[in-house]
Formats: C-alpha cells, structure tokens, sequence
C-alpha cells in the first residue's frame, strides 16, 4: 500500500535522487527488513518483484526518469509480431512437413500448432496485462516466482531467441546463394558464388543479415519500425500472392490419399510446424515501449497469433492441393510447385520471396 510510504511527503519528492522505479524498489525491500530483521532477503534468489511497484512504476511513466518513451501502437506491435513470425514458417516448413511427415494433411499440422502457440499466446496475453513491463517472460517469472528463476527464464529466452535467428539466417543466406544461381543465373564456379559460399560450414550472407539487423536495432525501434512495417507488408502480400495463386492452380486429386503416413505422421509434422510460430512471444518485449500497454499488448499479442495461424494454413493448403505431396520440394516447396504447373514468372515471385 502507498500509504506505508508516504509519511505525509510527496513520492516524487522522495524519488528526486533517482528514478520512481528504484525509489519504490528501494522502499519495499526496506520494508521487509524492517519486518524481517534477522532474514538476509536481499540475498534471497526468489525474492520476488511485487506487483504493486511495477504497476505504480507504469502509472508514473515519465521518459524523463531514463525510461524509454513509449510510441508503439497496436498496428505496429502486430507488424513485429507477424514480421517476426512469418518467414521460415511458410516458405520453408510448408514443403518439408508436406513431403516428410503429413501429406496433404499439412494444413492441420498447422492448425494443430496454431491452437497450440494460441493457448500459449493468451497466456503471455494475461501476463502482459497484469504484468505491462518490458521482458517478456522474464518480468512474468520475477514477479511470480522470484529473481533466480526470472534469470533462468532470460537465459532461456536468449537461446531461443539466438537458435531461431541464427537457423533463419543460415536459411536465408542459403536461400541467397540458391537464387543467385538458379534465377540470375551466376556461374556457379565464379568468384561471387566462392565468395557466397566459402566451404567449411559457413555463411558470410548470414552474417551480413544479423549485422544489419544488429546495426537496424541500435537505431532504436522507433527508428527502426518504418523498416519493419515496409517488410512485414511485403511479406504478408507475397504470401497472399502465393495463396491464391495455388487455389488457383488447386487440383483436388493431389489430396488423396489425406493422410498417407497416417493421424501420427500429422502429430510428427505439427510438432516441426511449431517451429515456424516462434517470434509472437517478441512481441511482450516491446512493451516498455508500447502505448497503454495492459491494453495493446494482449490485442497484439493475438492477433499476430490468429493472423499467423490462418496465413500458414491456407498457405498449406494452396501448396499441397498444386502439387502431389511425394513431388513438393522440401526446401523450396512453393517455387517448385509454380514450376510444376508450368508458371515460371510466379516461381520467380515466389523464388524472390524467399529472399525477402
């Protein structure tokens, strides 16, 4: 409660020598010492952060306290959320899980994971609201379970974080060089595509994709979201293009037989699929950053997830219903399937697409 710390002064007084939210942190551990004082609690790795200090810290959001300002609406959490998301999912996934696991079933893989990453999503949409601080999961675990778990968590998060990027990257800069020679028709013994592709397990377009990125994030993200809706909307269409265009090439004979490594190969490709909906979860990062956030944050959150979801379902659907699914590539499953019917121009698209 407030009035324990009040003692009739002003709580921007008291704060004056540092930002609100160390003040109140200030005052709430002395406030154990003061009923604990034989316990350490300082040293305690499960302390945890209550809630009341993070909801007034929020309440007396000022940039002027050195914290970020806060200028991210609901359209552009979103755009993180489905930029962040789509990609790999669709572009890649679709064809592998198609060819390897599901059949003509890969669209409920999909849904299957889709339902998944939701319960999940309204999870981190509960949080968010009760709990509106920049750290996604991190802040969630500090204010329930205490400070060591909530550095567990971060480490976690980290890796999550640095696996999926760097497997994307690797994809993309793969995806590259595979272009380069296919589509623009680079010698394949020349000096770019040596450079390109060196040898020995390495990717220098990688690594020129998560520099940029780096070097895109220390501008800061509101310098930085421009960028990421201009890529989020060119995403998002050429996917579209990709969807209707293989209903339009659609030929109901390439969905029999449904299932053909049975209801377990559909359970297999959900669990690969669940891969291509990482990313959702960025989006609690931001929400130091986003505008009244115990209300942005739960509509961002999902929405990127039911947005995702229906996108990598009928993108699913449009590519096993162009191609049968023992003929689908598993690394460029939408190029080829546009190849298959004989459109060169919406394999180049598609092509190009994955470079995007």
């Amino acid at each position: 409660r407030m009035s324990d710390y009040d003692n009739g002064d002003s709580v921007t007084n008291k704060a004056s020598s540092g930002t609100l939210k160390e003040y109140f942190m200030e005052e709430h551990y002395r406030k154990i010492a003061e009923e604990n004082p034989q316990a350490d609690n300082t040293s305690n790795p499960f302390l945890q952060k209550p809630l009341w200090v993070i909801t007034q810290a929020e309440a007396t959001h000022s940039p002027g306290d050195n914290e970020m300002e806060r200028h991210l609406t609901v359209f552009d959490l979103v755009s993180v959320g489905v930029g962040g998301t789509i990609g790999s999912g669709v572009f890649v996934l679709c064809g592998f899980i198609a060819h390897k696991y599901s059949g003509p079933a890969a669209p409920l893989s999909f849904a299957i994971s889709g339902l998944s990453a939701c319960l999940s999503g309204l999870c981190y949409a509960e949080l968010s609201c009760h709990i509106p601080s920049a750290g996604s999961s991190y802040a969630y675990v500090y204010a329930s379970m205490g400070e060591l778990p909530a550095v567990i968590a971060a480490a976690c998060l980290t890796l999550e974080y640095l696996v999926s990027s760097s497997a994307v990257a690797r994809s993309w800069g793969d995806k590259v060089v595979e272009w380069l020679k296919n589509e623009i028709n680079v010698d394949s013994d020349g000096l770019l595509v040596q450079i390109l592709e060196p040898g020995y397990g390495l990717s220098p377009m990688s690594l020129l994709v998560c520099g940029g990125s780096v070097i895109l994030l220390l501008k800061g993200v509101k310098e930085s979201k421009e960028v990421t809706n201009v890529i989020t909307f060119t995403k998002v269409v050429l996917v579209l293009f990709m969807i209707v265009g293989g209903f339009f090439l659609l030929q109901t004979e390439n969905f029999h037989p449904i299932m053909p490594m049975g209801f377990s190969g559909v359970l297999r490709g959900a669990t690969s699929s669940f891969f291509g909906y990482i990313g959702y979860d960025e989006v609690c990062c931001f929400a130091g950053e986003a505008i009244d956030p115990k209300v942005t944050m739960p509509k961002a959150v999902l929405s990127t997830l039911v947005i995702v979801t229906i996108l990598h379902t009928l993108a699913a659907l449009a590519l096993v219903g162009m191609q049968p699914y023992g003929l689908i590539s598993e690394t460029s499953g939408f190029p080829s399937a546009f190849e298959y019917n004989g459109v060169e121009w919406a394999a180049q698209v598609a092509a190009a697409g994955e470079v995007l």
